[in-house]
Parts: C-alpha cells; sequence; structure tokens
C-alpha cells in the first residue's frame, strides 16, 4: 500500500501539467501521511476444562463384631506321591474237566514286576475223545509250551521265546461208522496209526528295538523267528524269517523302511510208501513308506518290492497307501487304502488253517494284487463307536480248501489255488460301558470271483459275529459269544478206480449255515481263587466247518483258577 501512494504522488505534478499549458512552479516540502491499520487479533487460546477437586471427608462408626473363639482338632495329613500298586501274583493255574472225557490245564509262571528284565512260562493241555457218532475216530489232543524273557540293555529292549506245540488230531472224513469198518476189514494192511496225525512245531524268536525317547534319532526293530515242524508222516518244513525295520522323524513326516528275508525249505511225503518231493525257496521284500501327520489328517505312501525264488525267481511290485482325515472333533473319521503284498503259504500256515489236509500238500506263494477300500469309523457317543468299510481285491494263488478221497481211510482235504477276486462290505459296532459292560458285533458279506474253480470252496458269503462281557462289581463275570456262517459250497474230487470202464463221478455239495454260541460264567470267590463254567455249541448243532468234519455237539466245561 505504501508503493502505491508514493507512486501517485510522483505521478501528480506530471499530470497537472500535462493538462494546463504554462509553466506551473511549486515551492515547499510534501509529507504525505500513512494510517496505521487496526488490526483483529485471532488467536486461538486454550480453554480449561477440569474442574476443580472438591475435598472428600470419610467418617467411621463405631461398630465392632463379636466372633466367638473356637478349637477345632486337626487329623493328620497323609501324601500319596504315587498310587499303590495292586498286588501282582507271579503263578497263575487253571484246570477243568467237560464232556467227552475234555481235561484242560493251564499254568502262567512270571518273574513279577522288575524294572530290568522279566521271564516267564506259560504250559497248556487240552484234549478229547471226540464223541461224535456215524463218524471215524474223532479225538484230538493239544499241548503246548511257550517260554519268554525279556531284558533292558542301555536304551534297546531284547526278549527271546521258546516255543513247543504238539497237536494230534484224527482223520474221521467218513460217510459213517459201517464204511470204516468195511474199510479196515477189506484192507488188512491198514493200522489206527494211518487214522491219526501229529503236527509238531518247535522253534525260538528274537527280537531287539530301540526305546529312545527322542523320536528324532533312528529306531530299529530287528526281529528273527525259526520254526521246524513237521508231522507223523514224515513231511518237514524249517522256516526262518528276519525283519529288519529303522524309521527316522523329521517334524511332521517320518520314514520308514522294512526288510524281510523269509527262507523256507519244504520235503513232503504224500504216503508212507511214496516218494518225497522238495520244495525250497527265499522270499526277499523291502517296503519303504513315508508317512505325515496332522491335528486332523494322517497321509501314508509306500511300496513293497518282493523277490519270490519258490520254483522259479519273480518279482512283485505292490503300492501302498492310506489316507484319514478327522471331522468333528473326531467324530467322524473317512479313510481309504491301498495294499498289497506277496504272502508265503508254509506246510505250517496251512495245517494250522485246516488241519485235515493230506500229509503233503503242494505250497504256493499267494499275491494279493491290491486291496483298495475306503469307509467311515467314528461315534455316536463317547461309548458307541462304529465302522462301516468296503473293498475290494484281488488274489492270484489264492489256497482253497477240496476233499480228495484215500480209500480206505475216509477222505483227507487238499489245497486248490485259484485267482480269485473278493468284494467285501462290512460293519462293525462296539459299546463300552466303563470296565464292566463291553459289546461289539460285526457283519461281512462277501462276493467272490474264481478263474479256474467253479466257486470259491467252503468261503462263505456273508458272515456274523457278536460278543459280550459283563462284570457285576468285579465278582460274577459273564460272557457271550456267537457266531453264524451261511452255506458254502464244498467240493469233492472224484475216487480213483482202477476199472477204466467207471467213470469217477466228483461231488459237489452245499454246507448248511450254522450258529455256533458260546455263554460263559466265572464267579470270583476271593482275588485269588475263582470258579468257572464253559458252554459250546449250546444249540447242539453238529454243523460242518469242512466238508465231512464235522464239530462236537454242545460242549460244558467245569473249572477253578486259582493264583499264587
Amino acid at each position: 500500500m505504501k508503493r502505491t501512494l508514493l507512486s501517485a504522488a510522483f505521478l501528480i505534478p506530471f499530470a497537472l501539467l500535462a493538462q494546463t499549458e504554462g509553466e506551473y512552479v511549486i515551492q515547499g516540502i510534501y509529507n504525505p501521511t500513512l494510517i496505521d491499520a487496526q488490526k483483529i487479533d485471532l488467536r486461538p487460546e486454550g480453554i480449561d476444562t477440569i474442574l476443580p477437586t472438591l475435598p472428600v471427608t470419610y467418617s467411621l462408626l463405631p461398630t465392632r463384631a463379636e466372633i466367638p473363639p473356637r478349637v477345632d482338632s486337626l487329623t493328620a495329613a497323609k501324601l500319596n506321591v504315587e498310587k499303590a500298586l495292586g498286588q501282582l501274583y507271579k503263578g497263575y493255574v487253571k484246570a477243568g474237566f467237560g464232556l467227552y472225557s475234555t481235561p484242560l490245564g493251564e499254568l502262567y509262571y512270571d518273574q513279577g514286576r522288575n524294572r530290568k528284565n522279566g521271564f516267564g512260562v506259560h504250559l497248556k493241555h487240552l484234549s478229547s475223545n471226540g464223541g461224535l457218532d456215524d463218524v471215524g475216530p474223532s479225538n484230538y489232543s493239544n499241548n503246548s509250551v511257550d517260554a519268554f524273557y525279556r531284558g533292558i540293555i542301555q536304551k534297546n529292549e531284547a526278549s527271546g521265546r521258546l516255543i513247543y506245540d504238539r497237536r494230534r488230531i484224527s482223520y474221521y472224513g467218513y460217510p459213517s461208522n459201517d464204511s470204516i469198518e468195511n474199510s479196515i476189514q477189506n484192507a488188512p494192511e491198514a493200522t489206527k496209526d494211518r487214522l491219526k496225525q501229529f503236527y509238531n512245531d518247535l522253534g525260538f524268536a528274537a527280537r531287539v528295538r530301540s526305546i529312545n525317547e527322542d523320536s528324532s534319532k533312528l529306531a530299529h526293530d530287528v526281529a528273527l523267528e525259526a520254526h521246524s515242524y513237521s508231522n507223523n508222516s514224515r513231511s518237514r518244513e524249517t522256516n526262518i524269517r528276519a525283519t529288519i525295520s529303522a524309521g527316522l522323524q523329521e517334524k511332521t513326516e517320518y520314514y520308514h523302511a522294512t526288510l524281510l528275508i523269509d527262507n523256507n525249505a519244504y520235503r513232503g511225503y504224500p504216503s508212507p510208501d511214496s516218494a518225497d518231493f522238495r520244495q525250497n525257496g527265499t522270499l526277499i521284500g523291502l517296503m519303504p513308506s513315508v508317512r505325515t501327520v496332522g491335528r486332523k489328517y494322517f497321509v501314508r505312501a509306500g511300496v513293497g518290492l518282493y523277490l519270490d525264488a519258490l520254483g522259479e525267481t519273480t518279482f512283485h511290485f505292490f503300492p501302498q497307501a492310506y489316507a484319514h482325515y478327522a471331522l468333528f472333533d473326531n467324530i467322524l473319521v473317512p479313510y481309504v487304502g491301498l495294499d498289497g503284498e506277496r504272502r508265503r503259504n508254509s506246510f505250517r500256515s496251512l495245517t494250522r488253517e485246516n488241519p485235515w489236509l493230506n500229509p503233503a500238500p503242494r505250497l504256493r506263494n499267494t499275491s494279493e494284487l491290491f486291496d483298495l477300500y475306503g469307509g467311515l469309523r467314528g461315534s455316536f457317543a463317547n461309548n458307541l463307536g462304529f465302522d462301516v468299510r468296503a473293498s475290494f481285491s484281488s488274489f492270484d494263488n489264492m489256497a482253497l480248501f477240496v476233499n480228495t478221497p484215500n480209500p480206505p481211510f475216509g477222505d483227507r482235504m487238499t489245497a486248490v489255488y485259484d485267482e480269485v477276486e473278493v468284494t467285501n462290505f462290512s460293519g462293525e459296532l462296539t459299546y463300552s460301558r466303563g470296565t464292566d459292560l463291553r459289546l461289539s458285533a460285526r457283519m461281512d458279506v462277501y462276493k467272490y470271483t474264481t478263474k479256474v474253480q467253479d466257486e470259491p470252496w467252503n468261503l462263505p458269503p456273508y458272515k456274523l459275529t457278536f460278543a459280550a462281557r459283563y462284570s457285576l462289581r468285579d465278582k460274577l463275570v459273564l460272557k457271550a459269544e456267537a457266531l453264524f456262517l451261511a452255506r458254502r459250497p464244498a467240493f469233492r474230487a472224484p475216487e480213483p478206480t482202477s476199472d477204466s470202464t467207471i467213470v469217477a463221478v466228483s461231488t459237489r455239495t452245499e454246507l448248511d449255515g450254522f450258529l455256533d454260541l458260546y455263554v460263559g460264567a466265572e464267579y470270583r470267590y476271593t482275588k485269588r481263587l475263582s470258579l468257572f463254567l464253559d458252554m459250546s455249541n449250546i444249540t447242539a448243532s453238529k454243523y460242518e466247518r469242512w466238508y465231512r468234519h464235522p464239530v462236537q455237539r454242545g460242549l460244558i466245561m467245569l473249572g477253578a483258577t486259582y493264583s499264587f
């Protein structure tokens, strides 16, 4: 503003000169004056909103509580650092006697509690005169000895077992007693020894496994098992099986591998007068796998590699996988899996499944080509669980059992091998209420497809099982078991004949379905002495598990147990 006023004052004289003609003279000093502007000061000022503190006064009422004195007596306190262990008895004996002159005797004895080692022995005897009508002699017996030792060596557990088992069975696969008497009369060379069979099993097992608590270190498990198995017909088998397993965990993943070496030497005598044959072979398997575990899931993947040298050497490859996922806090767990393996069929395994085999069955190993399955397991409540499963599997060289005539000594059974596909649907339900009550029921439905044989001999289309156990104040224990097998197809090979004009005819039949119901009761008179009652096949059905080999009708046994 000051600069503007000065410019105007300077230009006025020139303007006046421009407007008038002639010359103007101005004398004196020009002093312009500027008036200062009055501005409003708008700077912000703070406003204090804190209220002043008011003085607070307190007053006390002169009141006193009257508490009468009282003296209580205090009992001595008892401190238990650990719950006392129950008394452990070193010995246990069980003895009983039942129908058909059936004695039972068992003895358990072990070292007792020890942090460094333990050992024990188990002896058992069971025999019977059979008591079956309209068949041949059916008496049997079973004697076994099982001793074990277990010890801790640094961070490893070493254990060993000695096993001896002797079983006696009778070949009573005759249509009637008359046929037995006629056969023996027409064959003077026959003796009673040809109507019975003994199986002797002598073996031992050893195992060393790591018990290191650090899961990140390499864990190992090495096991060795050997059996010398023979029968009364001079057939003999020696089997040595070794497994070596190792595993290592890294975070949530676990790497594992198992090496299997199974050597089997078998020498069979089909009859006392025939020549022997030999079947020797080694089965080597390698099963690597890896698994990962999460809070809700579990996944495992691996393979099975097998080299089988029974007869000709063959190589087998089987993929293996499994996965499950937990839903709703483990209430429902869906799962899927794929398995496969090469499985040895030995003289020992076949005769344990069916003891009425001929004295020298031919051996072939079975391949479970695949077993694809899936299901859902879980619980409806804390004490009620279920498992529903469906599977489809295929087997190569699966063992089936058929009857073969052996005149004049009735029927024997032999193993035939076939390619079999099996579709299975199963459901299982379990219920428990503490340790007092336990119930379980299972149903299996099967569908078979065979390639060579007409039907899956002696295999049931469905099977039902049930088990129950109830303890009344740990004083009275009641048990029940039930097994139901549906009708099963059976086959009898044609009987040999010397007359070429007579055509031998084979027999196909259906074995009736059966229900085998067992009921048992145990009354514990004291903690050391108890009495028991066992009743098997209480429906007294004379059913045939194998064709022409019926079981005993209802068997009742009374006995007692004692701990010392």
